[in-house]
């Protein structure tokens, strides 16, 4: 059974939409019971005991982060825990029916090489879902680019980028959708947990002036937040 759930940044590693859109993805995507998943940049491994508990799927969790990894091991020591990369993932050619990439695909720095794994672990009919922020003004994009921004901020797309990108390493894009709404949920949410949108918008080192000057440039971008199903070409 699917749960209507929404968990904020701090049961859910500072990510917006927390398991609201893993549970959409995974609901539209319609997997099997049982079916190999992979949770590429999976932290703490929140979304492992979801798809595991809610939706039924073998899944397994891949983080470069070693403390990430430890701290969901330290809380659940059966979490399928992996440490590894994108650009490297270590499971078999066509092994995974699905592959979930939440608020991480933008902060790979070989997106090409990365979204090319992902083609070849995946089956034939296989599922990627990806949940990231994106540029909805593509003429602003460069205004943030070279910005020492944390978390997904840093490598942000374009829809029109990312659909590209898709394409060349075999890709479909079967569903895309609009959810900016969460980011804004999620701003609020660290403004209540941590007095201020530092932790969201600009490193905790940065002034205030350089903080302004990243609000600034996101603004002008005007950043949103999208969640997408693709297919393998067949």
């Amino acid at each position: 059974m699917m749960h209507d759930l929404h968990v904020g940044p701090t049961a859910e590693g500072l990510r917006p939409g927390g398991l609201t859109l893993t549970a959409r993805a995974a609901k539209y995507c319609s997997f099997r019971t049982g079916a190999r998943v992979a949770d590429v940049g999976c932290g703490a491994g929140a979304s492992i005991e979801f798809l595991q508990d809610a939706s039924g799927l073998s899944a397994v969790g891949i983080d470069p982060d070693i403390m990430s990894l430890r701290l969901g091991m330290s809380r659940n020591p059966a979490l399928p825990l992996v440490h590894g990369k994108a650009e490297a993932l270590p499971f078999a050619s066509a092994s995974l029916e699905g592959i979930f990439a939440e608020c991480s695909l933008s902060v790979i720095t070989d997106k090409d090489r990365a979204l090319a794994e992902f083609s070849r672990a995946l089956c034939r009919t296989g599922g990627l879902v990806v949940t990231d922020v994106y540029a909805r003004d593509t003429g602003a994009i460069s205004s943030i680019n070279d910005l020492a921004l944390p978390f997904c901020i840093s490598g942000i797309m374009t829809k029109e980028s990312l659909s590209d990108s898709l394409s060349q390493n075999g890709f479909v894009v079967e569903l895309w959708e609009d959810h900016s709404y969460v980011l804004k949920e999620f701003i609020i949410q660290l403004i209540m947990e941590y007095g201020s949108t530092q932790v969201f918008c600009g490193r905790h080192d940065t002034n205030t002036a350089d903080q302004q000057l990243n609000m600034a440039a996101l603004k002008k971008a005007c950043v949103g937040y999208f969640l997408l199903v693709a297919r393998k070409e067949t």
